[in-house]
């Protein structure tokens, strides 16, 4: 029975890869509507990536919001993925083409954009950030994960499958990238609270997995006697497991990731990944444009929105529930 679910999720794997990447090859870094519908409200989401499974996700749920709520949806995304200041470049050129009466907006690094808000000229403009939380008095709303606890939930588990006396190594994204920031204080918080276990190395992957892997090589040996990783975001945890992989440490050293790419999925199945922290990406990007719609007719909206996460392993996600979670795009 177990075989024959290891055969499912390996083929819906493939489709929901084939699935995201004609999705991709179809769509460029702007989707702008050109619709001259006068009742349509017009958003503007900006995004820190504009490819991958997750920001993919959320951009469908974006849509799926855009389509119930009768807005006018413009999507864009740095072409460097996580580059600040072509980000704000995005939000001025939204202001300078289509006027958009809300914004929507998922950050790389929330101080930077913080003062470009609050320096900018749409002063009456509702502003929603999702995925990574904007301090600013212009944010009506955030959407998105508790990223403390994210970090706490992949402590626990890391040293309940690597015990009480352990060496751990943490590959984060970027110094200054606030969901990673966050998640590394969680996770902190908990390893404090175990005096046996010994944070090894710590490096920062930049969303590359490639250079994942090559930290993850450096750090296995410079301290050989580490038995366990934590990955803060997709790239790195695809990353660490192409390298643990490679080493042939498959299950001798555990890798806690985060988020569900096919890849990631993969390596999980495969008992190179233990367990996955999984996020909402999609209704992070349909709750960010339903509440922009509701900002722009007046209407008050939540000040914070938990999608929440959930710990995935192999045990678990086969769940009927944690399946719609892993495979958004399979109806």
């Amino acid at each position: 029975m177990m075989t024959q679910k290891l055969a499912w999720l390996r083929i819906s794997g493939c489709l929901m890869a084939l699935f995201i990447l004609s999705f991709s090859l179809a769509s460029c870094t702007k989707n702008i509507d050109l619709s001259n519908d006068p009742k349509q409200k017009k958003v503007a989401l900006i995004m820190k990536e504009g490819q991958g499974d997750y920001w993919n996700t959320v951009k469908m749920g974006a849509e799926a919001a855009a389509k119930e709520f009768n807005v006018l949806l413009t999507v864009s995304a740095p072409r460097n993925g996580g580059d600040n200041q072509e980000q704000i470049n995005l939000i001025q050129q939204a202001f300078n083409q289509v006027k958009p009466e809300a914004l929507v907006l998922a950050v790389s690094e929330s101080e930077a954009m913080s003062a470009a808000i609050d320096r900018s000229g749409f002063l009456h403009t509702p502003v929603i950030s999702i995925d990574s939380q904007i301090k600013s008095p212009k944010v009506k709303s955030f959407i998105g994960a508790n990223n403390v606890d994210a970090g706490k939930k992949a402590g626990e588990k890391l040293i309940e499958l690597t015990g009480e006396t352990s060496q751990i190594g943490i590959i984060g994204v970027v110094q200054g990238a606030s969901n990673s920031d966050q998640r590394e204080k969680g996770l902190l918080d908990v390893i404090k609270q175990h005096p046996d276990v010994e944070i090894a190395a710590r490096e920062n992957g930049n969303s590359d997995p490639k250079l994942a892997a090559e930290l993850t090589n450096k750090m296995i040996a410079a301290h050989p006697q580490i038995n366990g990783i934590v990955a803060l975001n997709e790239a790195s945890s695809v990353g660490v497991a192409m390298e643990i992989q490679r080493l042939g440490l498959a299950g001798k050293v555990k890798v806690i990731g985060f988020d569900s790419s096919p890849e990631g999925l993969e390596f999980l199945q495969d008992g190179v990944i233990q367990a996955m922290i999984i996020q909402n990406p999609f209704s992070m990007g349909y709750l960010g444009v339903k509440y922009a719609a509701e900002a722009i007719d007046g209407k008050a909206i939540p000040s914070q929105f938990d999608t929440g996460t959930k710990i995935i392993d192999l045990e678990n996600m086969f769940w009927s529930e944690n399946q719609k979670l892993l495979f958004p795009f399979v109806k």
